[in-house]
């Protein structure tokens, strides 16, 4: 399959649902349009979202997708499947069509799926600051779905602002969630995650090698922190908004021990314990950290409310040396005193076996011990996230480029465009017509039986407008003489109506291309400047993230088998920077990391409706 298309490309096809949709109810909907009458996507980093109502007043969001992800098709399939079982009000029905969408000849897949209303999580805070009975609410509301999600052994693997939208109950606040790309279900057990999650709810920790029912303890501990600080201490809000998190950033799960807002926290009595209970989840593997449940019911060991400084400064490697690091120095000198004592007793040959095997167990458990360690997670979940960002700029530029041949190709033909818009005009000119014939009129034809009304129904077509030569031809089990008399019966109703095809546009129509072909090009321009803004914006994210990865201490394999062998400490966490600075009031403003401003297209389709 060729790249994905582009979100201009998308629009394009769009301009036709009924040509564009494979699906029938699709095929009858109508996108919500801009100000020039075209398909209007909400589009992210690797998807557009179309939202469409059909002519029975349903409502979907069609998501299109800008970027190819190994076994997509499995992974919606296993979530569908998972989700329907667990019937759950939290989540929104979804569709995955491998072939729902025709751009330019080629079918791609595309995420049919329920529209859902409410407002998102940090609006929905920021609107009821003042009101903190409700937000305490939601707060209880949330720790009920995280409950829930634990009962159900599934995971939504993004929990943030913009994947969770709240709507107004009779009984108080509901919750939906939204955006299923990196939910876990049972049947992907053994799988990576597609991706590592918004950098300021997520485990710094964490990488596309965690994946599992436990995945959303530790943003779900950062959502309820959040919520419960917003309610006893709102004037927080004015002070760590960015538009992009709910209180929290990721740079204060990289160094708790320097951030203002865990000490403020900290110097909140009602605060006290969930903060720490966040502050230490920072130190711990993913895995590790505690269920929301036990938080709250304090049911937690003291490991997992509380941290020493000096431990904070040095990190959880250097702090806790292992079962397994304090015995591997006796165990290679054991392995080494046996294979002398061998090479004394039965020889060299035996000496250098036992040698090869010690040294092939330890080079194993080397090799299972190392990527587990918080140094060396760190440092492949900040690169996963250079390369993400790296993905999304690379589709951006694919995307300027085809707004650019786009705008050159109406600037210079616009003879080609007025037999566009009449080709337009009169294939739904012929549409309308032909959608009111359906194929159970064949039946009066000679040769033509129910058993033919039966297949066409089976190929998804229903009536004459479907019907097109190139579509008889794909439907299976009937003869060519049917095939034949299928399409003798579309042109001659083609026929019927040829006096109703208009042949040249109208003045009127004419006037209103030229006006089209202008404001066209002004949207295109707004487009390539908003692109180009989107560009900067990623360019500027991915920096902040090398700049972290190159002060983050390195830790090779050779270094950790010297610290294993007690020949080398592992690296101290003040040996490199955690990042941004987290205390704005000592930093120049040179210094500080930017926060990009949120593009409102580049927002998630459910943070517009």
């Amino acid at each position: 399959m060729p790249s994905p298309p582009t979100p201009s490309e998308y629009q394009e096809a769009l301009q036709a649902p009924a040509i564009a949709f494979a699906d029938p109810e699709l095929q009858d909907s109508t996108p919500r349009t801009n100000a020039l009458g075209l398909p209007q996507p909400i589009t992210g980093s690797f998807a557009a979202v179309f939202p469409v109502t059909t002519e029975a007043g349903e409502r979907y969001a069609v998501k299109c997708f800008l970027a190819e992800r190994p076994d997509q098709q499995a992974r919606y399939e296993a979530v569908a499947q998972a989700l329907d079982a667990a019937d759950h009000d939290a989540f929104l029905e979804f569709a995955y069509q491998p072939e729902g969408l025709s751009v330019r000849g080629e079918a791609y897949p595309l995420l049919k799926m329920e529209w859902a209303a409410g407002t998102t999580l940090n609006r929905f805070v920021e609107e009821h600051l003042d009101r903190p009975d409700r937000l305490d609410r939601l707060a209880e509301a949330w720790a009920g779905l995280m409950a829930d999600l634990e009962s159900m052994d599934l995971a939504h693997g993004d929990l943030q602002h913009g994947n969770v939208l709240v709507e107004r109950g009779e009984e108080g606040p509901r919750l939906r969630l939204v955006d299923y790309d990196t939910l876990y279900v049972p049947a992907l057990e053994g799988r990576a995650s597609a991706e590592v999650g918004h950098r300021n709810y997520q485990h710094p920790d964490r990488t596309d090698a965690d994946f599992g029912p436990t995945l959303d303890r530790f943003a779900g501990l950062v959502i309820y922190a959040a919520l419960r600080a917003c309610a006893v201490r709102p004037e927080l809000w004015d002070e760590y908004d960015t538009g992009e998190n709910l209180l929290f950033r990721d740079a204060d799960f990289y160094a708790p021990e320097e951030s203002p807002l865990f000490d403020a926290l900290a110097e909140t009595g009602p605060l006290q314990e969930v903060q720490a209970a966040l502050r230490t989840a920072c130190y711990v593997q993913p895995t590790d950290v505690p269920p929301l449940s036990a938080v709250r019911e304090g049911r937690l060991e003291p490991s997992q409310v509380s941290v020493s400084r000096s431990e904070a400064r040095r990190g959880r490697d250097a702090a806790e040396r292992s079962v397994f690091a304090r015995a591997f120095l006796p165990a290679t000198i054991g392995a080494g005193s046996a294979a002398l004592g061998l090479a004394v007793v039965a020889g060299s040959l035996a000496a250098v076996g036992t040698l090869l095997v010690g040294a092939g167990v330890g080079a194993g458990l080397v090799a299972t011990r190392y990527p587990r360690l918080s140094l060396v997670r760190r440092r492949r979940r900040l690169e996963q996230e250079a390369e993400r960002f790296t993905s999304a700029i690379r589709e951006l530029k694919r995307e300027a480029d085809s707004l650019e041949e786009k705008r050159e190709e109406l600037r210079t033909s616009l003879a080609e465009q007025r037999e566009k818009r009449l080709q337009e005009i009169q294939e739904k000119t012929l549409h309308d017509r032909l959608k009111h014939h359906f194929v159970e009129e064949v039946r009066e034809l000679e040769g033509l039986t129910h058993k033919h009304v039966v297949r066409l129904k089976a190929a998804n077509l229903r009536t004459a407008s479907e019907v097109t030569p190139e579509a008889v031809e794909s439907v299976r089990r009937i003869s060519d003489r049917a095939r034949a008399r299928l399409k003798m019966w579309r042109a001659a109703l083609e026929k019927k109506y040829a006096d109703e095809i208009p042949d040249a546009l109208s003045p009127a129509q004419e006037r209103r291309l030229q006006r089209y072909v202008e404001h066209r090009i002004e949207d295109l321009d707004d487009q390539r400047a908003r692109t180009r803004e989107k560009i900067q914006t990623q360019r500027t994210e991915r920096e902040r993230i090398e700049t972290r990865l190159d002060e983050m201490p390195d830790l090779s394999v050779g270094h950790y088998v010297r610290y294993l062998l007690r020949l080398s400490t592992l690296p101290d966490r003040t040996d490199g920077s955690p990042g941004p600075s987290l205390h704005p009031e000592t930093e120049s403003p040179d210094d500080r990391a930017p926060v990009p401003e949120p593009i409102e297209e580049d927002r998630s389709w459910w943070r517009r409706g």
